[in-house]
């Protein structure tokens, strides 16, 4: 999921899913399908442009009526739609990082895996539009080596060129058993910084090769090495080396678990298909995957799995 700001979209008409909008929050009780009607098709950019001219022709933003107007997991859903891309997770991040303990699975994904440009981006608004620095909230929030790791991630130093040195990749792929499974204890320092560090082509390969070479996967190895928080955000990065090697697997295998065992977790399952759906290409492919995987389609697993306004905007927001 990109951070782009939204360009402005051609062959749409803001006013009128404003007004759309202002007549299903008018008066006494609210049409929650047709608030679902209206949001859940539009791209970031047709967002964008209809919350400015709703609150030109309102006088109150997008956000306020969906406070007002809704409550539980539909606000939690529709706060995603309306926010957008880089205002949800600016949003999230802040929930992550707030109150009672930390989401360490939300941090997880808003951090890890990133492109420079995204990270820079989250770090910048955030900034502009809180007040304050995302590494020093991070640095509140974690500790010693898992800390550090997700620091590392903060810099937004991911190598993006696409090239694969092959010398590198084996280099890459005995440092990561030596620091692993190859030695008493683990240098997890080491092991992040490969990970974090190298860019997606380069990690596919090194997955590959370790896998190989090992006869395990290197998210069999860091599950048998890591524990915890720092386990999770590294398996995070692996898993999407694995597989397709662009974490679209990944993805589609993070949606099911959020519905798989005793219980739907809402929120994941919501923050996980909201963010995705944004880039429509990949959403695509997630589905398809999704699809391929399960053998049954995303939406008809949502909608048993969920009731009443959250199954309905999700399924909508799935397509």
């Amino acid at each position: 999921m990109g951070l782009a700001m939204p360009y402005p979209p051609q062959n749409y008409n803001p006013q009128f899913d404003a007004d759309r909008i202002r007549k299903a929050t008018k008066g006494f009780g609210t049409d929650e399908k047709a608030m679902i009607a209206v949001l859940a098709p539009l791209t970031a950019p047709q967002m964008h442009v209809l919350g400015k001219s709703f609150e030109a022709q309102v006088g109150r933003t997008l956000i306020d009526v969906v406070e007002k107007e809704t409550k539980g997991d539909f606000e939690f859903a529709l706060r995603g739609l309306v926010l957008g891309p880089l205002g949800w997770d600016l949003w999230l991040m802040d929930r992550a990082c707030k109150g009672f303990g930390t989401h360490e699975d939300l941090l997880t994904e808003l951090l890890m895996t990133r492109t420079n440009l995204e990270i820079h981006t989250l770090k910048q608004a955030y900034k502009a539009l809180l007040g304050s620095d995302v590494t020093n909230l991070v640095k509140g929030e974690l500790s010693s080596k898992t800390e550090r790791i997700f620091l590392m991630a903060l810099a937004g130093q991911r190598d993006e060129s696409g090239f694969i040195n092959q010398q590198q990749v084996t280099n890459d792929v005995n440092d990561l058993y030596k620091g692993g499974a190859g030695r008493m204890g683990t240098d997890e320092i080491k092991l992040a910084s490969v990970l974090i560090t190298r860019s997606p082509p380069h990690l596919a390969a090194v997955s590959r090769e370790y896998h190989s070479k090992h006869g395990k996967s290197l998210s069999q190895a860091i599950d048998s090495e890591f524990g915890g928080h720092m386990k999770d955000a590294l398996l995070y990065i692996a898993e999407a080396a694995e597989r397709d090697g662009q974490g679209v697997d990944r993805d589609a295998i993070m949606i099911e678990r959020a519905m798989a065992g005793m219980g739907t977790k809402d929120e994941r399952l919501t923050w996980r298909i909201i963010r995705g759906h944004w880039d429509k290409p990949r959403w695509a492919a997630v589905k398809a995957a999704y699809q391929r995987m399960y053998g049954k389609s995303m939406a008809s697993r949502v909608k048993g799995e969920t009731t009443g306004d959250l199954e309905n905007i999700l399924v909508a927001v799935i397509g």
